[in-house]
């Protein structure tokens, strides 16, 4: 059974990692038009990557490595201390991280939308790296926190091919 024959059942897809490459589930996800939620588990992370209309839309993790804060350090637009400050805030008024490190000018509104891209590129980079683990695709509606920002499937895969072949030494 395709996953584009599981998306139109009453049953939501599930399965093994290593049974249907992650590629292949996003690839028919995408050609179906699904919109839910993707979410994958191993050795207790788990991350989601939630589709709307076939669009790979945002992702999230539970991962602290994987949190905006943290993907922004990384790159450079934040300071850890930047971080620590705007988290205390978070804490204190129940804002949205992102917001709060734009309404302080710790970055401007085009960056974060930025770091949100990158953070959502990351996320699914990460689990192209899985050679195991377990899936379930939750066909709906997407959750209110979901920030949606449209990612081209095809171009992010081939971006994480791309990347792939580079860290193994295969580059072009």
């Amino acid at each position: 059974m395709t996953l584009q024959s599981m998306t139109t059942n009453r049953e939501a897809p599930s399965g093994e990692i290593q049974n249907n490459t992650l590629p292949d589930l996003l690839q028919n996800l995408c050609a179906s038009k699904a919109t839910g939620t993707l979410t994958l588990e191993h050795a207790g992370q788990e991350k989601s990557i939630y589709l709307k209309d076939g669009h790979i839309v945002f992702a999230a993790s539970n991962m602290a490595e994987d949190r905006l804060g943290n993907i922004l350090v990384k790159d450079g637009k934040l300071a850890p201390e930047q971080v620590e400050a705007a988290l205390k805030l978070k804490a204190a008024t129940r804002k949205r991280f992102g917001a709060i490190i734009a309404e302080l000018g710790f970055i401007t509104p085009k960056e974060l939308f930025e770091g949100l891209k990158l953070q959502v590129k990351e996320i699914i980079f990460s689990l192209f790296r899985w050679g195991k683990g377990h899936y379930q695709f939750r066909p709906g509606h997407l959750p209110d926190e979901v920030i949606p920002l449209v990612l081209d499937p095809i171009q992010l895969i081939s971006e994480i091919i791309d990347r792939l072949r580079e860290e193994s030494g295969g580059g072009a």
